[in-house]
Order: C-alpha cells, then structure tokens, then sequence
C-alpha cells in the first residue's frame, strides 16, 4: 500500500481538528502516512515536489474545497501523472465529496482511505492575462463570484459567517448584467445574473447544483441564468434540491472549452479568481480520486 501524504491546511474553519487527533485517526486505521501542516500555498509545493513519485505516494488534503483545490493545483503544476487524491472533511464545506456521497464527517470519512477505489475524474482549467488555475469542482461567474470576492476581505474574526455575510452584502444592489460565454460552436451574449461552469454536482453546502454532471465525459455542464434578480432567488432555492433545470430562463450547454468574453467576477471552488476576460478548457480524466 502506497504511503500517503496528508496536507492540513491550518487556515480552512474546521473545529477541534489537531496533530495528534488526525495522527491517532490514521494510526489506528493502520494507514502509512507522511503529516505535514500548511499555511500558504508555496509550502504544499515544496511538499509536492520532495514526495513527486506517484508509483510511491497518494495524496490527502484535510480542509474544505479551497483545500482540495490547493492541492489539485499543485499536483498539476508539478507535473504529476495521474495522482492519486483524496480529501478529508475539515473546513467549512466539502461539496466535492458530496458527489461520492461520501461522508462530512472526518472519523467516518477517513475509513476510505484503507480501500484501493478510485474514480478517474475530469479536472478545468482557466486562465486570464494574470492568472492560471486549475479546478476540480464548480467555477461561477458574475453574481455568485462577486459575494466569494467580498467574502475575502472580511478579517478572521467574521470567517466563520463570511459566506452568508457577503452574499446578503451583495445581494441589495445585484442586478442581472450583460455577459458573454462562448467558444467555436456556441454563445451567450445577453442579460444574466450568474453562470455556473459545472464538473461536479454539488456547491455551497449542499447545494445541488448539477445533478447531471458527470466527472469523466470530458465536458462542463454550464448553466446560463438569463435571469432578474428576484427570479434568480427563487431559482437558486431551487437549486438546493437540483430542480431548477427545469426552468425554461436556465439556459443548459455542455462543452469542453470556453472564453468568458466579458469583465467579470470570477470564482472557483470557493475562492476567487479575477476578472474576465478567461478561457476554459478541462483535462479528462486527470486525476485519481479515492472514494
């Protein structure tokens, strides 16, 4: 069995979560590891490339989705071939997982680690004129972006409610806006209030927000909401049980690649990007995760 190596990241919200607590778990499972704790990206790096052989090592975040998606960057960036991945719960929302209906509890969670199922799964890509990324989950673009953007200026003292606190912020001045996606084969240009670029099923706590996608076609679900504001809520109540697909103003396209064309806000997986202009394209088949 491969020695796997966990990367804590000290600055995701998860309680009650130590050294000791996370070795214990590990130890009595009978799993092999390598522990290291993490407070800026450059040190996962540093990790990746001293345990850069994947015949050898798996590789484990401990966090929410911006630290799955920390980790995925630097493997990727390394030059990585195919690493095996997994993620243990303990930040402030692990959506990603939901898709395996694997479980949000770290204790419960961790007995995935000892088996050997993987499931190979698609991994995007976005860059702009400052910036390149990689994503494993879903990357929105206007509306949704703009609150994840103000949500990172808040101090430490509000990061528990900083979500919530930025969407309500946000939300007495949004309207929808002019926006344009598109690539050789598609566009959008028009009135809308939020674009999500989809590989997997769920975000914002549950949210399940794209029921249909698959983690290996090689292809994003995008949902285009053409929408207004007070349609746009009542829409994305919807969403939290993945039935607003059927509302004729979501606009439903599935492409491997495409240029956000506009100036807008820009998230992924929790944490913001930038602005457009950006190209899209997704990596099939990418990584191995654990499940």
């Amino acid at each position: 069995m491969k020695t796997v190596v966990i990367i804590h990241n000290l600055n995701s919200r998860g309680k009650h979560i130590n050294e000791t607590y996370i070795k214990e778990l590990l130890s009595n499972k009978g799993i092999k590891f390598h522990y290291f704790q993490t407070m800026e990206i450059t040190e996962i790096d540093e990790i990746i490339q001293k345990y850069n052989n994947p015949s050898d090592y798996q590789y484990c975040s401990i966090g929410g989705d911006g630290s799955l998606n920390a980790l995925v960057n630097s493997l990727m960036k390394n030059n990585i071939t195919m690493p095996e991945v997994s993620c243990l719960p303990g930040g402030s929302g692990s959506d990603f997982i939901r898709t395996f209906a694997l479980p949000q509890n770290i204790e419960e969670a961790i007995e995935h680690l000892s088996n050997q199922n993987f499931y190979e799964v698609d991994v995007g890509l976005i860059k702009n004129d400052k910036n390149i990324k990689y994503f494993i989950n879903v990357l929105n673009i206007g509306f949704l972006a703009s609150t994840v953007e103000v949500s990172e200026k808040f101090p430490n003292l509000f990061r528990a409610f900083r979500y919530p606190l930025s969407f309500w912020i946000k939300i007495i001045t949004a309207r929808a806006k002019e926006m344009s996606i598109s690539n050789d084969k598609y566009e959008f240009t028009g009135k809308a209030f939020n674009i999500s670029v989809c590989n997997a099923q769920y975000f914002g706590g549950g949210w399940n927000i794209s029921p249909k996608s698959s983690l290996q076609d090689g292809l994003f679900n995008i949902q285009v909401f053409a929408v207004t504001k007070i349609k746009a809520m009542q829409i994305f109540f919807l969403a939290k049980k993945g039935l607003h697909l059927t509302q004729s103003s979501v606009k439903l396209k599935r492409l491997s690649k495409l240029t956000v064309n506009s100036i807008d806000p820009i998230e992924i997986d929790g944490d913001f990007f930038g602005y457009g202009p950006a190209d899209i394209f997704i990596k099939n088949r990418a990584i191995r995760f654990k499940i």
